[in-house]
């Protein structure tokens, strides 16, 4: 039975796990007590920058506004407009640690939005 609800909810686009709908400005207030965890979060899409890795990958970064902004991580390129209101859904780090670089207060978003979002 929990096995059906979870495929039900896969063949729907819904994540099987909880989620927390929070915005932009809650995530910078108190970053640490979202550190970790998988969000929903609604805001203007500023700031949008197309890039490729040096291996090859295509991956885009965005900043996801309401008073305040998060940074969005997403593999790929999906076709966002810069000033839409966009909800992503991803796993929110306080601080992340890559290669020597350091990012604060980003979101990397889920394969499944990924997909889905545009």
């Amino acid at each position: 039975m929990i096995l059906a609800i979870i495929l039900a909810a896969l063949v729907n686009g819904e994540t099987p796990y909880a989620e927390l709908g929070v915005t932009p400005t809650q995530l910078i207030a108190h970053p640490s007590s979202y550190d970790g965890q998988h969000v929903g979060v609604t805001g203007k899409v500023e700031n949008i920058a197309l890039k490729t890795s040096q291996r090859g990958n295509d991956y885009e970064t965005f900043k996801l506004c309401d008073k305040v902004c998060v940074r969005v991580f997403t593999w790929g390129h999906p076709k966002l407009i810069e000033g839409q209101s966009k909800t992503v859904h991803g796993t929110f780090s306080a601080v992340k640690h890559v290669g020597s670089s350091t990012f604060y207060n980003e979101i990397e978003a889920d394969e499944t939005w990924r997909t889905q979002c545009c």
